[in-house]
């Protein structure tokens, strides 16, 4: 957040009369130095060392047998120092390994559950480099502070040097997002970034302006993409329940997810079910919802058939790719082009595609699959996305490598799955302001918000039906979360996932409709706010120069104009998201 005027001038005076900068805040590291937790005696070894060159001391820790997992094997430092919540924290090392191992860095929470506000896993490179890592600070309470340094993922040594945990004070970001959450704010910018200047001139037979005709703007669709996954939908139910289904999501939605998972899509090798996904697409399109296929690539939902080895997985995916981009090319133009590569590599049972993750890397494999996507949608009007729950530092990283190497996707897949409670406005705002950085679209792709109870099982939790409270508490976040993502300029798309709690993901109660398909809520929360608040309607008479002017939200209209002497013109026209203002004439011809 950029310095005020008055910030900056203080800065730069006392920087005059002093003769100096300002000191950096004090280390809060402890006196005590690093102790080593390891499961045995032996696994590892830790010895402070000087380290040759500037004779800086530092730790060296030599990794005889790894640990599974990989944290039990770390090195421990008290933060004695009281760090009050909503601090920006940030920790400073230089480190190398000649082995190149894999270190976790964290400042977090000394007792459960270990909240890490400092958070960072970093390979390491046979070179010295040097890393800082930052983070907001929470309520500590009474459990006190460690700073963690996680070496056991592999044998080897690592070195490390200059170790700081320094406390910056107020963390700028939280006054930016309570500003930015403010209700004017959030208004503001919905009215800058979400409508636009609609100006209509009327004109009769001879060409002359038409003062005094009644004008009606009525919007049939919004440009923004309000989206759900049509997975509910079948071509071969004729039964109540279905035509509720196709009936309440067409009344709400203008954006549709169809379900390309391989192993559905092909369960049978050289037998993919082209048409059971046409006859989805087709409904969407007839409705006037724009279907996107998800997903082309994807470790999970693998083919039993489908090879397990990297190499040959390869062209297998190249060829799925193509033929499916190929194949829809005049029915779908948004693909989720590959899915969750950053927690592909870690999959169990693997397969051909997390071998190949593994081996080559996530950011590798992106721009692998979004390269065979966009050369099988030449010349045609593609969106290729790249889609992850992830929304930490692992997933900045890898889109980061991906903008370095001018391999950006089209636009980012966000999911928003919250069965395990729900997200912060200011984590909302945050998320969205962390990844507007790529200058992509954000599209929030998988939204579950739930309407029921968690009981708290292992290995899996177990979900409870819906209940009255739950859907009022479901209702009231979904208006608030929409509108946040809404206002911000650089979503593009907002996906639920799963219309129903009929056959919902995780069978939990994450529907906007209850089995029946009758309405919680939620769904007449959305209804109101996209297709009345977030909607235009109006009508209005033009000037003596036959023309008026309107701020509209961008999407598609049926203009209709009428004399006088009751005498009608009309004209469909679409208002493209963005455009700074647009000029319709209706001519009577």
């Amino acid at each position: 957040m950029p310095k005020s005027p008055l910030l900056l001038l203080s800065s730069i005076l006392l920087l005059s009369f002093t003769g100096q900068a300002l000191a950096a805040p004090p280390d809060l590291l402890g006196p005590n130095g690093w102790l080593l937790h390891a499961p045995q005696s032996g696994d590892a070894v830790l010895t402070q060392t000087t380290i040759p060159g500037d004779a800086s001391p530092g730790e060296s820790i030599t990794i005889k047998t790894p640990s599974d997992p990989y944290y039990m094997i770390q090195i421990v430092r008290d933060i004695p120092s009281n760090v009050l919540p909503g601090h920006l924290i940030e920790m400073n090392l230089s480190a190398r390994s000649a082995t190149s191992n894999m270190i976790r860095v964290t400042v977090e929470k000394a007792a459960q559950p270990y909240t890490a506000v400092v958070d960072r896993k970093i390979t390491l490179t046979s070179n010295w480099q040097h890393y800082t890592i930052e983070g907001t600070s929470v309520d500590f309470g009474q459990t006190g502070i460690n700073a963690h340094i996680q070496v056991g993922q592999q044998a080897g040594v690592v070195e490390i040097k200059d170790i700081s945990v320094r406390d910056l004070g107020p963390d700028p970001a939280i006054a930016e997002a309570e500003f930015a959450l403010r209700p004017d704010q959030i208004q503001a910018r919905i009215d800058r970034y979400r409508k636009g200047v609609l100006k209509i001139s009327v004109l009769d037979a001879s060409g002359r302006t038409v003062k005094n005709a009644s004008v009606r703007i009525q919007q049939t669709r919004h440009a923004f993409l309000f989206g759900c996954n049509v997975f509910g939908y079948n071509p071969n139910d004729q039964s109540a329940a279905q035509k509720e289904y196709r009936d309440r999501f067409a009344a709400l939605f203008n954006y549709a997810t169809v379900p390309f998972y391989w192993g559905g899509f092909e369960s049978d090798r050289g037998h993919p079910d082209y048409d059971s996904l046409q006859a989805m697409t087709d409904w969407c399109l007839q409705h006037g919802i724009t279907p996107k296929g998800h997903p082309l690539v994807w470790h999970t939902v693998w083919p039993n058939w489908a090879p397990s080895d990297a190499d040959a997985a390869i062209p297998a995916l190249h060829a799925r790719v193509t033929d499916l981009v190929t194949h829809y090319r005049n029915s779908i133009h948004y693909w989720d082009v590959i899915n969750e590569a950053n927690s592909s590599a870690a999959y169990v049972p693997t397969n051909g595609e997390s071998q190949w993750v593994k081996r080559d890397g996530p950011a590798s494999v992106v721009e692998t699959t979004l390269g065979w996507a966009r050369d099988a949608g030449k010349g045609n009007h593609e969106t290729f996305l790249y889609n992850d729950f992830d929304t930490t530092y692992v997933n900045l990283d890898m889109l980061t490598q991906l903008k370095k190497d001018g391999k950006l996707p089209d636009a980012i897949g966000i999911q928003a799955h919250m069965h395990d409670g729900t997200w912060s406005p200011r984590t909302t705002w945050t998320l969205c302001q962390n990844f507007s950085r790529f200058g992509r679209p954000i599209h929030i792709t998988e939204i579950t918000v739930l309407s029921g109870p968690v009981r708290a099982s292992s290995p899996t939790p177990i979900y409870m039906p819906t209940t009255a409270d739950g859907e009022a508490a479901q209702a009231a976040y979904v208006t608030k979360f929409y509108t946040i993502l809404f206002s911000h300029p650089a979503v593009q798309a907002i996906t639920w996932w799963d219309l129903s709690d009929h056959k919902a993901w995780r069978d939990a109660p994450a529907g906007l409709l209850h089995d029946d398909m009758s309405p919680k809520p939620a769904y007449t929360q959305l209804l109101n706010l996209i297709r009345k608040t977030w909607w235009t309607d109006e009508t209005k008479p033009t000037n003596a120069r036959g023309a008026l002017q309107e701020r509209v939200f961008y999407g598609a209209y049926t203009i209709t104009a009428t004399d006088p002497h009751g005498h009608t013109v009309q004209k469909r026209v679409f208002f493209p998201e963005g455009s700074l203002g647009m000029s319709v004439t209706l001519a009577d011809k």
